[in-house]
C-alpha cells in the first residue's frame, strides 16, 4: 500500500480533467473563446501516459532512491449525461510497463485498477467518485483511489471567456493555479486552445482497514507546471504534458495490542509526465 501511494497521487493530479469553481478572468460577454469539458454521451476516449519519476522515499532513518518509468492505458467512457449538462464517466485504467530499478513501484502495482464512476460538471468540476456498476466491494487500494481523484488537481478552466494572452487565476482550499490561453490554432480540421499552468495543490488521504487493523494517513503537496491542448469544440483533451514536484508524508499504523508503532515515510519524487490522446470511439488519432 504504501510504495502505491505516490502512483496513486500522480493518476488523481493527471489523468482527469478535474477543474471548475469560478476562476477569475474575462467578464461574461466579452469576446474571446469559451472553454468547457461537454461531451456527447456514448462517447469514448482513450489515452496512452507516460511517466518517469525521480527522487527518494525516506524511512527509519534510511534513504532509498527511487528511479522508474511507467506507462499506463486509460479509457473514458462518457454513460450518461444531465440535462444540465452534467457527465458520468467510466474510467478505467491498466499499466503497460514499468521499469523500476529500485522495486519500490512494481512491487505495490495491482493486479487490477478498479473501474471508477466519476461525475462531474461541463466545466469540470469534480461531484463524486465511486466504483463503477458491477464492480465489486472497493478494497483498501480501491478507496484509496477513489479518494485521491477527489483532492483537486489538473487545470481549472475559467467561467466566461477568454482572448489568447489572457491569465486567469484560481484559488480555494489551498490550491492556487495561474493559466494563460497560449494559442488558439487550427490543427487536422479542430480548433486546439493550448493552455499554459503553473500551481500547486495539498494532497490527503485518511484510510482505514477494519478487517486488518491498518489505518493510513496521507498528506502532501504537488507543484506542477503544465500545458494542456483541449480540443475546443469536443471538449476533449487532447494531450497533456509537464512536470511535477509530489512531496507527502505518510503514516501506517496497527491497531492490535501487540501491534507494532506507527510507521512512517516520506517521498519527495519529481515526475515528468505526458498524457496523449490515441483513439476516439475506437478511431485511432493523429499524435499532437
Amino acid at each position: 500500500m504504501l510504495s502505491l501511494l505516490p502512483i496513486l497521487s500522480l493518476l488523481a493530479a493527471i489523468c482527469h480533467p478535474v477543474a471548475a469553481a469560478p476562476a477569475t478572468g474575462t467578464a461574461p460577454g466579452h469576446p474571446g473563446i469559451e472553454l468547457t469539458y461537454d461531451r456527447p454521451l456514448g462517447q469514448v476516449a482513450q489515452y496512452r501516459m507516460s511517466l518517469e519519476a525521480r527522487g527518494e522515499q525516506r524511512s527509519l532513518g534510511e534513504r532509498l532512491p527511487v528511479r522508474w518509468k511507467a506507462q499506463f492505458e486509460l479509457v473514458e467512457e462518457v454513460v450518461a449525461k444531465g440535462t444540465d449538462g452534467t457527465l458520468w464517466l467510466r474510467v478505467s485504467t491498466r499499466h503497460l510497463e514499468v521499469t523500476d530499478s529500485a522495486g519500490t513501484l512494481a512491487g505495490g502495482m495491482p493486479a487490477r485498477w478498479p473501474t471508477l464512476q466519476v461525475r462531474l460538471t461541463p466545466r469540470g468540476e469534480l461531484i463524486d467518485v465511486s466504483p463503477a456498476i458491477g464492480e465489486p466491494d472497493p478494497g483498501p487500494r480501491e478507496r484509496a483511489l477513489a479518494s485521491l481523484m477527489m483532492q483537486p488537481g489538473a487545470i481549472v478552466l475559467p467561467v466566461g471567456r477568454v482572448q489568447v494572452g489572457e491569465e486567469w487565476t484560481y484559488e480555494s482550499g489551498g490550491i492556487r493555479q495561474t493559466s494563460r490561453l497560449l494559442t488558439v490554432a487550427a490543427s487536422g480540421g479542430d480548433e486546439v486552445a493550448r493552455i499554459a499552468t503553473t500551481g500547486s495543490s495539498p494532497l490527503a488521504l485518511d484510510e482505514a482497514s477494519p478487517a486488518l487493523g491498518l489505518t493510513t494517513r496521507l498528506t502532501g503537496r504537488v507543484q506542477q507546471e503544465s500545458e494542456v491542448d483541449l480540443l475546443v469544440a469536443q471538449g476533449l483533451v487532447a494531450r497533456h504534458r509537464g512536470e511535477m514536484h509530489l512531496e507527502t508524508k505518510s503514516q501506517v499504523a496497527l491497531d492490535l495490542p501487540d501491534g507494532p508503532g506507527p510507521f512512517e515515510m516520506e517521498t519527495d519524487l519529481r515526475v515528468t509526465f505526458d498524457v496523449q490522446l490515441i483513439a476516439i470511439d475506437g478511431q485511432p488519432v493523429e499524435p499532437r
